[in-house]
């Protein structure tokens, strides 16, 4: 098999999987990720903060924000000075979805670190933030 075309499947699968490992999640996977920027990061986050964290447009988190509000995983603290802007803030809600979705995640990574060993663990984490590199500068995050 061309080398390429199995790369490209073996990254679909690896990426759909991965995936799939957050289906039970109450809320949308990249949502979950707004909720681990403001539960797991020390610092006070606005919708722009997390936007540029995220590499994502400032009117996605704003929907992404509305879901987690009305689902109660967050509350909106005045940002002193302009009336317009606010702090985004963990509900207890959010920081127990928090810590059972770091649980889970640790235990995945665990099982394949078990199967790779220390040394593969670490080479594969290398090696993905390396891709990781490559393709945001041909996206040109």
């Amino acid at each position: 098999m061309d080398t390429y075309m199995n790369a490209n499947i073996v990254f679909s699968k690896f990426s759909r999987d991965y995936m799939a490992l957050k289906k039970d999640l109450p809320i949308r996977p990249s949502e979950m990720g707004v909720l681990n920027i403001i539960t797991r990061r020390e610092g006070d986050f606005t919708p722009l903060m997390i936007a540029e964290l995220l590499g994502v447009s400032k009117p996605m988190i704003a929907a992404h924000l509305q879901v987690l509000l009305k689902k109660g995983y967050i509350y909106k603290e005045a940002y002193h000075g302009d009336k317009r802007s606010f702090y985004v803030r963990p509900t207890e809600k959010a920081k127990a979805l928090a810590d059972e979705f770091e649980a889970k995640q640790t235990e995945y990574l665990k099982a394949i670190e078990a199967r790779l060993g220390e040394a593969g663990f670490i080479q594969l984490t290398h090696l993905l933030g390396e891709t990781q590199n490559v393709l945001d500068a041909i996206l040109k995050k």
